[in-house]
């Protein structure tokens, strides 16, 4: 990303729009001065100089200088005029150039604050040559503040409001050559042929395009941009995976961090746990308030969206992503933003001729079982005999108990006779996703247009696990006069099924039991009478399925009264309905023993939603001279109607027929359900930017929120974010230098919110007793208390970094560091029992988060035809609970009971983990020793002796890889580490120990059998083998968790100019081929993916354009 520093031959970048009217150009900076001090303006300004003999171009050259000003001249026709002895002090500006210039032949003329030096025309005006044409873009709309100069001269124009020009070529000068350039366009140069009209067309530069940062309510160049940013397109996030553009950005971007689920795995219909740089409110009480505590917010074309629809959507829609990190770039969102802000953009369609295009994208995947280290069959029986499950043993080793060693030696029997069933495959299979979507665009200067269908057949590694999605999106844009009118008309279908038996059911299954029958039937029940066959339910007619119906329609509006003025209307309408139906066979083996009515059962929730969300934005831009600013002022307005209705039924005869007309009777004390939901929400804000020299940059957010959610005592929330930033690569100790071609200091302060809670925090919820009518009408008590005083919780954060390209931009390296200090936050505070609820919200407690990223690219080769290009990421964040006090004792105690690994203590990490430090087991006895606080040691196992032993947030994580380019070919590979955090292996507390009695009927880990302590003398990581006893949790079950990922691998080739695409009716082609998550290496071993495993793919994608 080559940036350009302003060289005094060229024209100013800032030189580009036709200023206002003199009387609204007054009005204006008067109101700028009332938000920050400015400089003193230019004709106050006062130059002094003394030289003896110099050329003309020599001394403006100076003055220009000492000044700061904008002066433009003909250097090779000043450069032949000489002055002698030019000393003046003190002088203004157009003073200081009258007095060189007198007697030259040469004037001084000052046009919208450029001094324009030429010929004081004594001649007849045919002498000179002018060319006038207009600039528009590919969709013929006419650009404004091009500018257009004479190459090797500071003789230049700027196009109008309407894309039109003329410019006045000096006397002398053959077949000049006009060089066009714009902010964000391929520059282009033109030499004069005897035509005195040139019209031009400037096409999009992508380099130039990454340098705009997108927020989702405007677009700013990231040159004068103070906030902490970064911007990802739609090619180098299909480089990564074609199948979810979310994974892509995560193995991009360090500070985008998407949890592994070690229950969930890779269910394609799994929700995710995202954070941007870390937490901002308490973990592990999320489901208090919301599951997306500490989730960001989603921006989707400019209006709000969810993970969900982000998740769902097509990558070969998206344009770009944008993650916007610190205050200065998210508090423009108010308290909604304290989590940071994904924005994506998709593609717009293009104006021409009709273009139909297809995209597909396919995956072939299989589950990675590479974790599991699961006994054989004659493991697993010998692991049963010394583990007691048989009784007894003699001195020689033999089971006393006579049934026991007859049902031992039976189980023997079978092993010797190669008994050995690997249950694993059984409810697993070779995945294969296919997405299919047409195109079609086209349009011309007043309307664009674009139709786009789509299928997809996500179709888990687990079999009855998939996940189809099929939409249809309708944009039209259309442009008349100021107006440019835009909608977007969205549907969209999905229907997901999930698995009805969890993988742990099967990965738990004995290797010497047999799957059928000797008749070839599945057994119900194995040969202990508690042990069920996991296939016998896999077979039934249960499902477990849910499906959603969404519309939604965006409308934008704009208006330009002036080049530099902006006015955007946006009304949001969304309704959407879906539903969830779990049917369980009457056959499962859930029911056995249950009575005959009451086997099998339905339940099934439907969810219904309504929003709405519109939006006024004004705002105003201008160059004047060295200032740049930019002005924005809005409100919005959204509300939202949920409905949320259920029911359950119970008692099939059969699995044939699944509709609840076919059942008999709602569960005993149970009755159909029904919950309404009502949001609103009102917001206020102004945004203010303004950069002085391109040097000096201030960026300033202030937005008032009002929401339903939160108490009617305190409903509006203020928040604002003020950033600073210095492009030290523009001063002049730096234009001329080689080496740093971009270097950006910036600093940000700000306090956005969050608001990620139920809508019925704040109120107290009553429950109505049905059962029980009497002449007073139904009697109600409070299940649940609000808090009328509740406000929003807010973050205070800061942030400081830098970005700097270095060796002609092929070296780019971003810093950041981040303080975000949640005070105070939203918790469930324990009650006293007489007040008939458990817990209250408060705002009370604090988080404190710190972090810091680095983003470093260095291209090694940069040539015509070959690019080779490395990169290397890394973050750290690490999160600290504070003034809690006792307030959340219950939970702690809690968590001792259940041997959570979680505490809630002032000054601790909130990833600390948390158990009793062990000095490992006894060689003579088996038994584990513990060590106390005071350094002493014991047998006996405390829970007020237990410590910090670990912390699962690791010290760094981040992305590496390398790209190769080759002409049209391209390949890739990206790793993603983790370093330096620990992990609870609950694999090893789960399966090698604290195995009860009815534990070892189920097949458990290899290291159950060898590891563990069996006679005295042995050095064992583990207790004694037949002990069944509860094992406590203790520091023996931790251990470091380095991790390395190869995230992806691919190979692609794009063309649209091969001779053979024409004949074939092609004007591009684009294929690439992956494999991702194709392996991993940890220093751990522990089961991942218990209840849905990981997987490993390759994947395909195509896209052609007729």
């Amino acid at each position: 990303m080559k940036k350009k520093s302003l060289d005094r031959r060229e024209i100013p970048v800032k030189f580009r729009r036709p200023c206002l009217s003199t009387r609204l150009h007054v009005v204006f900076t008067l109101f700028l001065v009332l938000l920050v001090t400015m400089p003193s303006f230019a004709q106050d300004k006062k130059v002094s100089l003394h030289v003896k003999s110099e050329s003309l171009s020599t001394i403006l050259i100076q003055i220009k200088d000492a000044s700061g000003e904008r002066i433009i001249f003909n250097e090779n026709q000043l450069e032949k005029v000489t002055k002698e002895n030019v000393s003046f002090k003190d002088l203004p500006v157009k003073e200081a150039i009258d007095f060189v210039l007198k007697g030259t032949g040469f004037k001084c003329e000052v046009l919208d604050g450029v001094y324009v030096i030429k010929k004081d025309v004594q001649r007849p005006p045919v002498d000179a040559l002018t060319i006038t044409g207009q600039v528009v873009d590919i969709y013929k709309t006419p650009l404004p503040g091009v500018t257009v100069r004479i190459k090797n001269t500071t003789i230049g124009v700027a196009t109008d409001m309407d894309g039109k020009y003329t410019l006045t070529v000096a006397d002398g000068t053959e077949n000049p050559t006009l060089v066009f350039s714009f902010v964000g366009m391929e520059s282009q140069e033109i030499e004069y042929s005897g035509k005195n009209i040139i019209n031009v067309i400037l096409k999009e530069d992508a380099a130039e395009i990454e340098e705009v940062v997108v927020t989702g309510m405007f677009t700013r160049r990231a040159e004068s941009y103070t906030g902490s940013t970064a911007t990802y397109k739609a090619e180098t996030l299909k480089e990564i995976g074609n199948q979810n553009v979310l994974q892509s950005l995560s193995a991009l971007d360090p500070s985008f961090v998407i949890a592994d689920n070690n229950i969930t795995g890779s269910d394609p219909n799994a929700g995710w746990d995202i954070t941007i740089n870390g937490t901002t409110s308490i973990t592990g009480l999320s489901d208090t308030y919301s599951a997306t505590a500490n989730q960001p917010l989603f921006i989707l074309d400019g209006f709000e969206s969810n993970l969900q629809t982000i998740s769902d959507l097509s990558m070969d829609r998206v344009e770009s992503i944008t993650i916007l990190k610190d205050a200065a770039s998210t508090a423009i969102y108010g308290a909604k933003a304290a989590n940071g802000v994904i924005v994506v953009e998709t593609k717009k369609p293009e104006a021409g001729e009709l273009r139909l295009s297809y995209n597909g994208n396919y995956q072939v995947a299989w589950a990675d079982l590479s974790d599991y280290n699961l006994m054989n069959a004659k493991e697993k029986l010998e692991f049963e005999r010394l583990a007691g499950h048989y009784g007894k043993l003699d001195d020689d080793g033999g089971i006393l108990d006579d049934s026991k060693r007859f049902l031992y030696n039976k189980r023997l029997a079978r092993v010797v006779a190669g008994q050995n069933s690997y249950w694993m495959n059984e409810p697993l299979r070779t995945a294969y996703t296919h997405e299919h979507s047409i195109s079609m665009e086209g349009g011309d200067i007043a309307l664009r247009y674009g139709l786009t269908f789509r299928y997809k057949n996500n179709q888990g590694v687990m079999k009855k696990s998939n996940r189809q999605n099929i939409d249809g999106v309708i944009n039209l844009f259309y442009r008349v006069d100021k107006f440019n009118l835009s909608n977007q008309t969205t549907i969209s279908y999905t229907d997901a099924a999930n698995n009805t038996v969890p993988f742990s059911s099967f990965s738990r299954m004995n290797p010497y039991e047999a799957k059928y029958a000797a008749n070839g039937e599945i057994q119900k029940v194995l040969e202990e009478n508690d042990v069920y066959n996991p296939l016998w339910d896999f077979i039934q007619k249960s499902y477990d399925e849910n499906d959603a119906l969404e519309l939604k329609n965006n409308f934008i509006i704009e208006y330009r009264p002036i080049t530099r003025m902006r006015v955007q209307g946006k009304f949001g309408f969304n309704t959407s309905r879906s539903s969830s139906e779990i049917f369980k066979s009457p056959y499962n083996t859930e029911f056995i023993g249950t009575e005959s009515t009451k086997q099998g059962s339905y339940n099934r929730t439907e969810y219904r939603n309504t929003a709405y969300d519109g939006s006024v934005l004004v705002s105003f831009g201008e160059v004047s001279g060295i200032h740049t600013y930019n002005l924005i002022a809005g409100a919005q307005l959204s509300a939202s109607h949920n409905t949320n209705e259920g029911y359950s039924a119970i008692g099939y005869t059969t699995d044939q027929f699944s509709n609840p007309n076919f059942s008999n009777s709602y569960p005993e004390g149970e009755h159909p359900s029904s919950s309404v939901d009502k949001y609103r929400s009102a917001s206020f804000y102004f945004n203010g930017n303004y950069a002085f020299d391109m040097r000096y940059l201030l960026d300033v957010n202030l937005r008032s929120d009002g929401a339903s959610v939160f108490g009617v005592n305190n409903p509006f929330s203020t928040t604002w974010s003020l950033g600073i930033g210095w492009n030290v690569y523009n001063e002049n100790f730096l234009k001329n230098g080689n080496v740093i071609n971009y270097f950006k200091i910036r600093y940000s302060l700000g306090n956005p919110g969050n608001q990620n809670i139920d809508a019925k925090t704040v109120h107290s919820v009553y429950t109505y007793y049905t059962s029980y009518p009497n002449m007073f009408g139904l009697a109600s008590v409070v299940s649940k208390w609000g808090n009328k005083d509740l406000k929003w919780q807010r973050t205070m954060t800061q942030n400081i970094g830098f970005d700097i390209e270095i060796f002609d931009s092929r070296f780019r390296l971003t810093a950041d560091y981040t303080y975000k200090n949640s005070d105070p936050i939203l918790l469930s505070i324990t009650q006293p029992t007489s007040t008939g609820v458990e817990t209250i919200p408060m705002n009370i407690g604090a988080t404190k988060n710190n972090s810091y990223s680095l983003i470093a690219i260095y291209q090694i080769i940069r040539q015509r035809d070959w690019r080779w290009q490395v990169n290397f990421n890394l973050l750290h964040t690490r999160t600290k609970y504070h003034k809690i006090g006792t307030l959340l004792e219950k939970y702690n105690e809690e968590g001792r009971e259940n041997q959570s690994l979680r505490r809630y203590y002032d000054g601790v990490s909130s990833t600390a983990i948390w158990a009793v430090k062990s000095m490992g087991i006894d060689p003579m006895t088996g038994d584990e020793v513990f060590q106390r606080k005071d350094g002493s040691y014991t047998y006996n196992w405390d829970s007020s002796e237990e410590i910090i032993v670990g912390d699962t947030n690791p010290d760094f994580e981040g992305n590496f890889g390398s790209t190769v380019r080759y002409k049209g070919f391209s390949l890739g590979v990206n790793f993603r580490y983790r370093y330096g955090g620990q992990m609870f292996l609950s694999t090893l507390f789960n399966k090698v120990e604290g195995l009860s009695a009815s534990d070892l009927q189920y097949n458990q880990d290899k290291r159950a059998l060898y590891d563990r302590w069996q006679k005295p003398g042995d050095v064992a990581k583990f207790k004694r083998i037949d002990d069944t006893s509860l094992t406590n949790m203790s520091s023996r079950f931790v251990a470091d968790d380095n991790t390395l990922e190869c995230k992806s691998i691919s190979l692609g080739y794009e063309t649209t100019n091969a001779t053979w695409l024409k004949p074939i009716g092609l004007s591009s082609l684009t294929f690439r081929v992956y494999m991702n998550d194709i392996f991993r290496v940890s220093t751990v071993k522990e089961e991942r993916g218990l209840d849905y495993p990981f997987q490993r793919a390759v994947s395909a994608s195509l896209s052609v354009r007729f």
